[in-house]
């Protein structure tokens, strides 16, 4: 598709597909709208009058063509989607849709980044033979929307839903063979998803499915014994991080309204792993997010689940507990024993680094990119469950 006729010709076929929607989609065509008046740019394609807002070179991964689209969602909000698909590939072959991590951080992968994060989906994207599509936030890289600082849980969730629904349609799927796959705060969104629109399998990484208090308490817990808490503090300083995060996440009080209310654990706020002075943003989101994340029944989809579901999660992951990832294993197994498998990487972290304790771990002291052990485990469980 190198000249603007057979950009024309192809979006033409394209979007007469497009409008065949089932009745079950949405008013608002849910769809990657392929519009072929954007160019090409050395290592990918812009198929979308979707703005770029920076000079950044497109995406060049071998062996892949990078697409760059939109999702129109039902609010009717731009979001940039990124399609990645084997070169020569034709037909519609079976995809990943990619839900991402709880930070503003984008999804494209320029060559420069090198992180295990990175590596990891290159790598999935490369040696799986799928189809796999990223979506960027509102108010990430080109989406329209945001701030991503201001957007809270059930939006995000929306947002993704749709973008499970508009790959159904793309011509480059087959819509019976889509694995959803949760990386971190994702792995907390796709039971929600796939209990909503079918899929063929679920795979996560570094998300549990105990409560988001519960998954607060552990974080902040861990990051006070590794980081060397002394123990004769660490008791007192838990029971005043229970207190916080039952009137914060249980009783949806904000901050300020606990400091006014109990005043004893109202100075807890700024103890607290990644809050600001201002007392509306953690870990740069909305005290909405967060409230919203904790009304969730994670546990309870997880259970509806009837298809294959892989469960990854690294040793020195102190970000979450190997219990709340084995408790998904139980869940889906319970209707069919076998269905979902559960594996422990050794020494890895949240990020697929690979470190010598915990506690260099959780400092990110040395350590080394190793997202090789995680990324075998994908790509053996996708052959099989996506295989012919």
């Amino acid at each position: 598709m190198k000249t603007a006729s057979e950009a024309k010709t192809w979006f033409t076929t394209a979007a007469s597909k497009l409008t065949r929607c089932p009745a079950r989609c949405p008013a608002v065509i849910l769809a990657i709208t392929l519009v072929l008046a954007g160019a090409a740019r050395a290592g990918g394609l812009i198929t979308s009058e979707l703005p770029r807002k920076n000079a950044q070179p497109l995406e060049k991964i071998s062996g892949l063509d990078s697409v760059y689209g939109e999702l129109t969602t039902r609010d009717g909000t731009k979001l940039r989607t990124i399609l990645t698909k084997p070169k020569g590939a034709t037909g519609r072959l079976p995809a990943i849709l990619f839900v991402q991590w709880l930070s503003c951080d984008s999804i494209e992968l320029p060559p420069a980044a090198k992180d295990g994060w990175s590596n990891m989906l290159r790598r999935v994207a490369q040696e799986s033979g799928l189809v796999m599509m990223r979506t960027e936030k509102r108010g990430v890289g080109d989406s329209q929307g945001g701030p991503c600082s201001e957007l809270d849980y059930l939006t995000e969730l929306s947002d993704h839903l749709d973008a499970l629904r508009s790959l159904k349609h793309s011509e480059f799927v087959d819509p019976d063979r889509i694995i959803l796959f949760g990386g971190s705060m994702g792995a907390n969104m796709v039971p929600l998803i796939a209990v909503q629109e079918p899929v063929a399998g679920v795979m996560v990484w570094g998300g549990g499915a105990y409560t988001w208090f519960e998954r607060m308490m552990t974080f902040e817990r861990q990051h006070r014994e590794l980081s060397g808490t002394d123990p004769k503090r660490l008791d007192d300083e838990m029971k005043q991080v229970t207190r916080f995060l039952f009137h914060y996440l249980v009783e949806g009080q904000t901050p300020e309204q606990i400091r006014r209310s109990d005043e004893e654990a109202g100075g807890t706020w700024q103890k607290l792993v990644g809050t600001d002075k201002d007392g509306a943003h953690h870990y740069g989101r909305p005290i909405l997010f967060h409230q919203q994340a904790q009304k969730q029944n994670w546990a309870g989809a997880w259970a509806r689940l009837d298809r294959p579901v892989l469960v990854l999660f690294g040793e020195y992951d102190w970000f979450e507990e190997a219990s709340s990832h084995a408790l998904i294993q139980r869940l889906v197994n319970r209707n069919k024993p076998g269905l979902a498998e559960f594996h422990v990487l050794p020494r890895l972290n949240h990020h697929f680094t690979e470190f010598r304790t915990p506690e260099d771990a959780a400092a990110e002291n040395g350590g080394t990119v190793r997202e090789g052990p995680a990324v075998e485990k994908m790509l053996q469980w996708l052959k099989r469950v996506t295989g012919p």
